[in-house]
């Protein structure tokens, strides 16, 4: 008999397998779903190892095999050790990220209230808080455990237990089925005898029994049988069927996302000298696979051509027979990421994004898996696709925040996760920015990262089959302060209203760019001075005039604006703080030939509602787009001659060490939209800050000396790349319990630091988190910071799930290397 480590879907702390034995009428590989008994429960889990010999004593026997095939292979099993160990999560969380979409399935438990007469309950004395169970029971219905214990505490499920020993309720378990699978559908397929019959003319005057046959053996089109009904007619289909000149075969349905899109062949582009040298560099790293470093930072100014040399890079990786894996910040960069790579190598490109139906994300899934693609294309978990042979990795924009996961467990970084496929698989990393993220930079100086620079751009120019270059937009900047002492209280400086009306004079498109949403940013009472906030969060409104309510931009909550101050009940609500909306009305009023086109996440949520939006844009219908962050980013619009930032100080205040480097990070890549085409670009920046070093670095365009100075700030205070952080958060409906139980653990954490002598690293907190209250549940917050603060945790951490057992780290969520304070 053999046995197998399993990772179980179980809150077991992280790197933790759990052993069984393989029944001999089983076939159990590594990297297959299993289902495992797990305490009472039947658990799904993923095959770990399998071994000749058990590793304890007494081993239950594997229940099933959930699929025939191994999910995940023996790199991406390596990758989920790394992950479990590195990110501090169940191993099960980290084989997730593995796995089919919707193959993750698991156990519901429902509870019932069982048929008692009341001298039965009577006899057993059961508290208030048990009553109050079975009330909830006997009015809902039968209802789930997890439904149960969200309303009442986890402390409802020992009264559950209870009252289940006394027969007073029934507990039954279902496992739910997998969200998604492959779909299949019946075809009609011609048999020998229906081709005899064809080939004798046996169909005499049945002429759409024959035109069907004849498409079937002309093979002109894959219909199903439904189709194949709707198209000859119900009564010709069936009539061939019960002749036995046709049978029904069961074939696989692909749900392809690119159906019905083509694209045009791209013209042979040459590169300039600064992108030759770079591919130079890239192609000796994936010719010498043996040769460190595996990662190179492309530093290029915005419309350089970066892009020209990952295809050029996955060319050659191709070449060795290796696949490549390319990333981008957001969904909306996926279509025009596919355009171009897809037009060079057609058939070979995969999608893989949150933003496709489940039904296309598995069946892409399992088409990388089987090696039908060179080329995966998507957004940050697109870093997992199960594709063979890795040979290249690119992040696009890899100082973006979005590559970080923020909001579930594991928290990962893509550009962490690849250098560690990178370093197993000795594929080739392409980091690619305008302004990289300072740890990457730095990664650079220090020879941990080779380095490619492109100053110049780069515009492609088919009709010469040559590329031509040009200069960064001229970039000025707007003292809003001055404007105000001059008179002008307007949105708009003077300088900003001219600009736009000379462009739109020539024909040529503007972006007005600002980093918010929405009509006002909040609501406030002049008389009173209370601000309208969300009642499930500790955060402002903000107010959307197209539908005269107020929204909560965490939690999705609104509520109609209200006449009177819901604090005082005075007539005096004022609208403060910009928003897209109310700067796209005004440039409605101020440029009605314009025909605006707003773009931000009220009025685009799902990926065609993006395509729709550029789409229009590009066509010129619109020679204005307003926009948040969605429009900062790498896209590429050549009748874009002017960009006009509303206000830079959004973001510069914000209370993260990070925050000047994201403001920089932005105006610059927004500034980049401008002068991409043949004519020359201007950016206007407006500020109330323009002796901000940000400001004045990105007006420049220049990274060094932002870097210089933000090195600077951050060594001083010890930020990083100079020291590490660990942010970690409780939340709960309690505010005092979750005070108390983040109090605790920083008695605990200063404990253990005293006691192993870790006093290099600092213990902030606990403190309210930001913000304090999200979806009705307080949130408190600690942070480690130091050269290496996991010690520290690790110690914390063995107190937990070692023999102690303390309160320490459970119901708390983990973040390494967090991007933000907030």
């Amino acid at each position: 008999m053999k046995f197998a480590e399993i990772a179980v879907d179980a809150p077991t702390g992280y790197n933790r397998t759990f052993s069984y034995s393989i029944p001999n009428t089983l076939a159990v590989k590594r990297g297959h779903s299993v289902i495992v008994p797990f305490g009472p429960q039947r658990r799904q889990g993923i095959v770990m190892e399998v071994l000749e010999e058990a590793q304890v004593e007494n081993t239950r026997d594997i229940l099933e095999v959930s699929d025939s095939e191994e999910l995940i292979d023996d790199l991406h099993l390596k990758i989920v050790s790394w992950l479990s160990g590195y990110y501090m999560c169940s191993l099960f969380e980290a084989a997730s990220l593995m796995i089919p979409p919707g193959s993750r399935t698991r156990e519901i438990t429902w509870i019932t209230v069982s048929e008692l007469n009341i001298s039965s309950v009577e006899k057993f004395r059961i508290s208030r808080f048990q009553e109050e169970i079975l009330h909830y029971l006997a009015t809902n219905g039968r209802s789930r455990l997890n439904k149960i214990t969200s309303r009442f505490g986890q402390n409802a499920r020992s009264a559950i237990s209870s009252l289940e020993e006394y027969g007073m309720i029934i507990k039954d378990v279902e496992r739910t089925k997998n969200a998604v699978s492959a779909r299949f559908k019946l075809v009609p397929r011609l048999t020998k005898v229906g081709i005899e019959a064809l080939n004798k003319q046996e169909l005499g005057r049945a002429y759409r029994q024959k035109e069907f046959m004849q498409s079937l053996y002309s093979e002109e089109t894959l219909l199903t049988m439904p189709e194949a009904r709707k198209s000859f007619g119900a009564s010709a289909v069936n009539a061939v069927l019960k002749k036995g000149f046709i049978n029904q075969e069961r074939i696989q349905i692909f749900r392809d996302p690119l159906k019905g899109r083509t694209y045009n062949n791209a013209p042979q582009i040459k590169l300039k000298k600064e992108q030759k040298e770079a591919l130079f560099t890239i192609k000796n790293m994936l010719q010498n696979p043996e040769d460190n470093p595996r990662a190179i930072l492309v530093y290029g100014v915005t419309g350089s051509g970066k892009t020209e040399v990952y295809i050029e890079a996955v060319k050659e990786c191709i070449s060795l027979s290796k696949n490549a894996i390319i990333l981008v910040p957001e969904i909306a960069l996926t279509p025009q990421t596919i355009e171009r790579f897809e037009s060079r190598f057609k058939g070979q490109v995969a999608v893989s994004h949150s933003g496709l139906s489940a039904g296309e994300r598995y069946d892409q899934w399992w088409k990388i898996k089987n090696g039908e693609y060179r080329v995966v294309i998507g957004s940050r978990g697109a870093i997992f696709a199960p594709l063979p042979n890795i040979g290249l990795i690119v992040l696009d924009e890899e100082h973006e925040w979005t590559y970080k996961q923020s909001e579930s467990t594991p928290r990962y970084h893509a550009r962490e996760v690849a250098m560690q496929i990178a370093g197993i698989s000795r594929a080739v990393i392409l980091l690619g920015s305008a302004s990289p993220d300072l740890e990457s930079f730095m990664r650079a100086k220090r020879g941990r990262y080779e380095f490619a620079e492109l100053k110049e751009r780069f515009i492609p120019n088919s009709r010469v089959d040559d590329v031509s270059g040009s200069d960064l937009a001229s970039v000025s900047v707007v003292d809003m302060r001055e404007e105000l002492k001059a008179g002008n209280r307007d949105v708009l400086s003077r300088s900003l209203y001219e600009a736009i009306e000379e462009t739109l004079k020539a024909g040529e498109q503007t972006i007005l760019f600002l980093n918010r949403r929405g009509a006002s940013s909040f609501v406030q009472c002049r008389s009173c001075g209370s601000v309208i906030k969300c009642g499930s969060c500790d955060i402002s409104l903000t107010y959307h005039s197209q539908y005269d309510r107020l929204v909560c931009h965490y939690c999705g909550r609104h509520r109609l604006s209200p006449p009177n101050c819901p604090s005082c009940r005075e007539n005096s609500l004022g609208r403060y703080g910009l928003g897209t909306q109310s700067v796209a009305e005004l440039i409605d009023e101020l440029f009605p030939s314009a025909n605006a086109l707003r773009w931000d996440r009220d009025v685009a949520t799902r990926l065609k509602q993006y395509e729709s939006i550029l789409a229009k844009f590009r066509s010129g219908h619109s020679k204005i787009l307003i926009g948040t962050q969605l429009i900062a980013k790498g896209h590429h619009l050549p009748n874009v001659t002017l960009v006009g930032v509303i206000s830079a100080d959004i973001g510069l205040n914000m209370p993260d060490f990070r925050s000047g480097e994201k403001a920089f990070q932005t105006l610059c890549q927004v500034s980049g939209r401008a002068g991409r085409g043949e004519r020359p670009g201007r950016v206007i920046i407006q500020t109330y800050q323009p002796e901000h070093y940000a400001v004045i670095a990105a007006s420049k365009q220049d990274y060094f000396s932002f870097f210089d100075i933000e090195a600077t700030y951050r060594r001083l205070n010890a930020y990083p790349p100079f020291s590490r952080l660990i942010k970690l958060v409780r939340q709960d409906t309690n505010n005092s319990k979750v005070e108390r139980e983040a109090k605790d653990l920083a008695n605990e954490l200063l404990d253990e630091r005293n006691k192993w002598g870790l006093s290099d690293t600092d213990v902030f907190g606990p403190l309210p988190a930001f913000p304090s209250r999200v979806r009705g549940k307080y949130r408190w917050q600690i942070t480690l910071k130091g050269p290496n603060p996991r010690l520290l945790l690790d110690k914390v951490y063995q107190s937990t799930y070692g023999a102690d057992r303390r309160a320490g780290l459970n119901g708390w969520s983990i973040d390494i290397n967090p991007v933000s304070f907030t």
